[in-house]
């Protein structure tokens, strides 16, 4: 989708974006070859961005792009940067006062890996440096500012927000919400929020039981792993409103997660705080 966009470059917007793919130029290769006839809908600096950015794709400069498409075109650099995503979701602390992160979880497509709060946590911020594009659900209020805040980490700045995406495409409400409109299912981890994650960091910090935080980090594992799926949905749906598709899309099945909730400890802070089950949902 990225080499068929044209809303990044110098006053070329969504309206006239569309001129120029109904006049039959939909990749950057049309518009370089027959651009110039067409002065109403390319000037020449535009025209230089967009050999400009041939260039920026072949050096797999992300955050050039970002920094130029509309923040609601962000998703488009899936189909090219998909490879160096990083899905990352994080649990916190409660109030008063500013909250600490207690886990990180960080997905690439292949390979999870999780943070924990006085055991690794300042590692992520290495690990996300092998990373083009953050992929996050509500991130960019929440999970982006506190890791800057209390990592210093050096975050892409190619940041797709799948709440705000998925919204456009009319799958509304949290993560857990848009899971269930998928038809996905969290299993033992089903009725969990992330008020119960901040029970479980609480349960592993009291008592120092290794369940509670290997509950917690499944429960975050599970937040990053279903992303990918959410986010082809997204793509596939996005890519309707141009006119072509068939392109590459992200995976459409559930990886494992390699963390284990317990469910005795589940139901034991259930029962002390009262906290009824929530039945899974069709």
């Amino acid at each position: 989708m990225l080499t068929n966009t044209f809303c990044h470059l110098p006053r070329i917007g969504s309206v006239t974006e569309r001129k120029i793919w109904e006049a039959g130029m939909t990749t950057w290769e049309d518009a370089l070859n027959n651009g110039g006839r067409y002065p109403k809908l390319f000037s020449r600096t535009a025209l230089d961005t967009l050999a400009d950015s041939m260039c920026r794709l072949e050096n797999g400069e992300a955050n050039w792009f970002a920094q130029r498409l509309p923040r609601s075109e962000i998703w488009r650099l899936c189909s090219h940067f998909a490879d160096r995503a990083a899905f990352v979701d994080i649990e916190t602390t409660s109030g008063p006062g500013p909250v600490q992160i207690t886990t990180i979880a960080l997905y690439d497509g292949q390979e999870l890996r999780t943070y924990v709060q006085g055991r690794n946590l300042e590692a992520f911020c290495d690990d996300i440096l092998d990373s083009s594009l953050l992929v996050t659900f509500n991130g960019r209020c929440f999970d982006a500012p506190i890791i800057q805040r209390e990592l210093r980490a050096a975050l892409p700045e190619a940041h797709v927000d799948l709440r705000f995406v998925l919204r456009s495409i009319g799958l509304k409400g949290g993560l857990k919400s848009c899971e269930r409109q998928m038809g996905l299912d969290r299993e033992d981890l089903e009725g969990l929020d992330g008020y119960f994650a901040v029970l479980l960091w609480d349960e592993y910090q009291s008592t120092g039981d290794e369940r509670a935080l290997e509950t917690l980090l499944a429960y975050n594992a599970a937040d990053v792993l279903s992303m990918p799926i959410l986010l082809g949905h997204a793509y596939k749906a996005k890519l309707q409103e141009a006119p072509f598709c068939g392109l590459p899309l992200p995976p459409s099945e559930l990886p494992e997660n390699p963390h284990q909730a317990c469910t005795e400890i589940i139901q034991r802070i259930r029962k002390r705080f009262g906290l009824r089950f929530l039945p899974k949902m069709a």
